[in-house]
């Protein structure tokens, strides 16, 4: 399997755990702010408070919202991420990519991919589905990964090859 022949893939970018995790947070956002709504409404709040309140709860359920929706693809000319607008790169313009995981905390932290793109500087993609960590190992070592999902045994943890 060579990295012009294999099949276009799309997958979630964050674990099941992750996204549990964030949804227990969020949970627990919900529960404070509930519970502070008497001695908040006690108070008299003035236009820039609520506009305060607003954008910092639209940052945290967008942030919350692309750790459940945002989905990572690779196809043989892009690799993109995102869940409402995506980040896409073309691998022609990938002038070097790094690899970082820790395999046995695939399920806990989603490996990030880092490349270094001609004239966009770093951008850094999640994975957590296995299908995508496999194409992203052919990607980064140029083989293909004999077990989809898991890094040759010879790989690291962290990886830095130029890509072809």
């Amino acid at each position: 399997m060579t990295l012009a022949t294999f099949t276009p893939v799309q997958g979630r970018s964050f674990p099941r755990p992750i996204q549990a995790l964030a949804t227990l947070a969020m949970v627990g956002l919900l529960a404070s702010a509930v519970g502070a709504l008497p001695v908040l409404s006690a108070l008299p709040p003035g236009p820039e408070v609520l506009l305060l309140a607003g954008l910092a709860l639209a940052i945290v359920v967008w942030g919350y919202l692309n750790i459940l929706l945002a989905t990572t693809a690779i196809s043989s000319d892009t690799l993109s991420q995102g869940w409402l607008w995506r980040t896409s790169v073309p691998l022609s313009d990938i002038s070097q990519v790094k690899l970082l995981r820790f395999k046995p905390l695939d399920g806990w932290v989603a490996p990030r991919l880092v490349v270094r793109t001609r004239g966009l500087g770093n951008i850094t993609f999640h994975a957590a589905d296995p299908a995508v960590l496999a194409v992203i190992d052919l990607l980064v070592h140029g083989q293909a990964d004999p077990s989809p999902g898991l890094a040759p045994v010879n790989a690291g943890s962290r990886s830095e090859n130029t890509a072809p």
